[in-house]
């Protein structure tokens, strides 16, 4: 365990000091994070400059790694933000190197991520780098300690009553998909925000117990996070994206694939346990149950393989129309490039279930779990106040309903759940 109790300043301070210090080399306006699953760039860009001054040249909102651009009054700065996958990490070096600006002769970056030590090699011999690596943990706490204590509006409760009665096993509707800014309740910033858990989520899970401003330790965790949920993603369905899945969510049905308690027992199962039949039993449990076609050979059999490899190839010719420079934009803007991602890569359950109900099934088991997990350290630590931060929530209703919905379920109402940006 960390400890050391420093001096609080207020936040204009607090902000005015990190643009005297921090900003003054023009490397230094760089910031890495290289996690498990995404890379993500900040680059600081100064109000009074102009676009041939920049640091980073190529700041156009409609390039897709752009991800956020936060302006900053009090030290005059704006804040812009870049991703990239991290399996894909060239090409955040190839980015650096075709925009980093010509002014610039110190190439000194603060990183932080397990990345930052496993590709700094790469940076110091495709772009002379020097990756300055700075502890993930203590970056987290530091920079939420920081958003609760001085700042307004970052911190708030998920509250949307519809999204988080459905959350269990009912479908994903428009109809209760919320305007996300109208069912934020943001909390107050607290001179004293201790004790509470950071459930950080990343490709994995860490949760931390935060005792003081630089008082804290991992006390939990799992391998169940973002990159689980990510990963049986790429397995289990054509999406190519981690937004693309998601976007499959918004319409999926998760009761067509996970077993409920009303599956089961035919209604609730209420006199011992009292669950309600809407409660998933088994994750993906009517997948097992469902009963496969008995083998036919001769004509028939023929036929019927016949038939699988039509359908099969279809959606290959599909994929290789949508990657041709003619046709393949006109395709996408009429969405066919939607038909791909909807069908399930096992060939043998596409009629069976479609790849908007696994995807939500998927999502629900994953966000579940490290609710309950969350749930149980707090109970553990006697702990009431739960923030969640990390990519994988990353402002999604759905998610952001689903571990609510467990921690809930869990405390019986008795807990809160409280959704931060990553630090």
């Amino acid at each position: 365990m960390r400890s050391r109790q420093p001096a609080v300043i207020d936040k204009g301070t607090a902000l005015r000091l990190l643009a005297a210090i921090n900003l003054r080399p023009e490397s230094r306006r760089f910031a890495i994070d290289i996690g498990g699953s995404l890379a993500k760039l900040l680059y600081v860009q100064r109000e009074s400059e102009v676009q041939q001054e920049l640091g980073i040249k190529k700041l156009d909102e409609a390039w897709p790694g752009a991800q956020l651009s936060v302006r900053i009054p009090e030290i005059g700065v704006i804040l812009n933000f870049f991703a990239f996958e991290t399996r894909n990490i060239n090409d955040l070096v190839k980015f650096l190197r075709e925009n980093w600006g010509s002014g610039i002769s110190s190439k000194d970056v603060r990183a932080t991520g397990g990345g930052a030590v496993k590709y700094a090699e790469n940076f110091r011999q495709e772009l002379a780098v020097v990756l300055n690596h700075l502890d993930e943990m203590d970056c987290l706490v530091r920079g939420l300690n920081f958003l609760l204590t001085k700042a307004q509006r970052e911190v708030y409760v998920f509250d949307h009553e519809p999204l988080l009665s459905a959350a269990m096993s009912e479908p994903a509707s428009p109809s209760v998909f919320p305007d996300l800014e109208n069912s934020r309740k943001f909390v107050d910033a607290s001179d004293d925000p201790f004790p509470y858990l950071l459930v950080n989520i990343g490709s994995g899970v860490s949760i931390i117990k935060v005792n003081g401003f630089e008082e804290y330790e991992r006390v939990s965790g799992s391998s169940l996070g973002g990159g689980t949920f990510w990963g049986l993603s790429r397995l289990l369905t054509n999406c190519k994206t981690f937004d693309e899945v998601i976007e499959l969510t918004k319409s999926g049905n998760n009761s067509k694939v996970d077993m409920l308690v009303g599956d089961i027992y035919g209604g609730e199962y209420g006199k011992v346990a009292g669950l309600d039949a809407s409660v998933i039993a088994a994750s993906f449990g009517k997948v097992v149950m469902k009963k496969e076609a008995p083998d036919v050979y001769g004509w028939a059999g023929m036929w019927k393989q016949f038939v699988r490899a039509i359908k099969g190839s279809s959606y290959l010719w599909l994929n290789f129309l949508l990657s041709t420079p003619v046709l393949g934009p006109l395709l996408r803007w009429m969405g066919y490039d939607k038909k791909t991602q909807e069908k399930l890569a096992n060939l043998g359950l596409r009629s069976a279930f479609s790849a908007n109900d696994v995807a939500l099934s998927l999502l629900r088991m994953v966000a579940f779990n490290i609710g309950q997990i969350a749930y149980l350290n707090s109970k553990r630590y006697d702990v009431q106040r739960i923030y969640f931060g990390g990519n994988f929530i990353r402002d999604h209703p759905y998610t952001l309903a689903a571990i609510s919905f467990a921690v809930r379920f869990w405390s019986n109402g008795e807990t809160q759940v409280r959704e931060s940006p990553k630090p």
